[in-house]
């Protein structure tokens, strides 16, 4: 009998091997991408990429490197994409390329991509059917005007690094009304008070005219864009920028000219915080352009890195489509991926109901479930949408090593139908209230 069970456990281990040595991990890791969950590509990368191929490793450090904020390498692995890769799939790297090239204004690169994936189609290096060649070229003819017309209304900005500040990071203004990411920054040598906003899709964003032109902004009177329908802004360049440790030359900014209407309340409260509270707004383009950003509560700075941090201690990227930040937290020890709104002000933590259902026995709630008034999009009462939430009235969260209490900053669905729509999946929305809570590094 005893080597029977010899002979079975000795089966079992051979079959376990078996099955382990039939993982694709290729496949998995590809998998992963397709699903865009940054984090789990990241650790899966980590652990197996003795296992990786050359051509999975190009596209993993493409993508992760895009949005984890490294662009010189994202676009150094786009190129070998191009360059070494056969029978490259472009209805799977076009649209990501592109998205890159125009969310870090590689405008020049994008046409050289272009041009470099246009000779391989009509050198039949890339195998496809006519009717997709000629589709292709069509298309990348036409990303490639696209990029001209991008560079003259949307020039990339100049970064300039000086080195001796590097290590001191940026002070951010603690405000406990509001709870932003607020410091003081240099617009053309004039000092103002700064408000990251990280849904502001411009280099800046100016509500009051009059500082516009406090700082001299070039406006092109011509241009009037609109945001939702609802907003009219002029589209302006602010020279220079002097932000930590940068100097940023060609600042696209939009410039509000919108009348306020005095009947709209949302309107009203608006107009009364951007002309109170801040002078100007800096967003994701330029955010984007200058490293990994990193935010230590305790000490109330921000920095960036150039260096690529080690996976655990990776908690923040930039969304490649919605130009949002995505914040990897943890309740009880369990990873809570949320959208991260810097300029979110009154919401505080929202949990979905997956992630709800899923913790539950970690997370408190009130027995009866009020109706709360969110806004979403710009300042119109129209845009104002009722939840139903259950309060949640104390909850122990951790951003990397930093432990952090939230009283009654906590609020979870009621129902899927609930939901905060622009919350990650199964995870939640967290607007940026922690700046002046007690924290603690652990």
């Amino acid at each position: 009998m005893k080597h029977l069970n010899l002979l079975f456990l000795l089966l079992i281990l051979n079959s376990g091997t078996a099955f382990t040595q039939s993982i694709n991990h290729n496949q998995v890791l590809n998998d992963l991408i397709f699903s865009k969950k940054w984090f789990e590509v990241e650790n899966y990368y980590q652990q197996h990429k003795d296992s990786i191929d050359d051509i999975t490793t190009r596209w993993y450090l493409a993508r992760i490197r895009s949005v984890f904020n490294h662009p010189v390498e994202a676009l150094g692995a786009y190129e070998q994409i191009i360059d070494k890769t056969p029978n490259i799939n472009l209805e799977i790297v076009l649209p990501p390329l592109i998205q890159f090239c125009v969310n870090f204004q590689e405008y020049a690169k994008g046409e050289e991509f272009c041009k470099k994936l246009i000779t391989l189609l009509e050198s039949n290096s890339i195998i496809e059917s006519k009717d997709k060649q000629q589709s292709h070229i069509k298309e990348l003819t036409q990303t490639i005007e696209t990029f001209k017309q991008l560079s003259k209304i949307y020039p990339k900005p100049t970064i300039i690094k000086n080195e001796v500040k590097s290590a001191e990071g940026i002070k951010l203004i603690p405000n406990e009304s509001n709870n932003g990411i607020f410091f003081n920054a240099m617009w053309n040598g004039v000092q103002l008070k700064t408000y990251f906003d990280s849904g502001v899709g411009a280099g800046a964003f100016i509500w009051n005219r009059e500082i516009a032109e406090k700082i001299g902004v070039k406006l092109n009177t011509s241009d009037t864009i609109m945001n939702n329908g609802t907003l009219h802004c002029l589209i302006g360049m602010i020279d220079s920028l002097e932000l930590g440790e940068f100097r940023i030359k060609n600042i696209p900014a939009f410039v509000n000219i919108e009348s306020i209407n005095h009947t709209d309340s949302s309107q009203v409260i608006c107009d009364s915080i951007s002309h109170s509270m801040f002078d100007i707004m800096l967003g994701i383009p330029i955010i984007r352009q200058l490293g990994v950003i990193k935010f230590d509560f305790v000490n109330n700075l921000m920095s960036f890195s150039q260096s690529s941090p080690s996976v655990n201690k990776c908690n923040l990227y930039i969304s490649e489509s919605l130009k949002v930040l995505f914040l990897n937290m943890k309740i009880c020890n369990t990873n809570l991926l949320t959208l991260f709104d810097t300029g979110g002000t009154g919401l505080g933590l929202l949990i979905n109901t997956d992630f709800y259902e899923k913790n539950k026995e970690y997370i408190s709630i009130d027995e009866q479930a009020k109706q709360s008034p969110v806004n979403i999009g710009s300042c119109d009462e129209s845009n104002l949408i009722q939840r139903y939430e259950y309060s949640c009235p104390q909850i122990d969260v951790k951003i990397n090593d930093q432990a952090i209490t939230m009283i009654n900053d906590c609020s979870v669905s009621k129902d899927k139908e609930n939901d905060f729509k622009f919350g990650a999946t199964g995870g939640g929305y967290l607007a940026c209230i922690i700046h002046n809570k007690d924290k603690k590094s652990s």
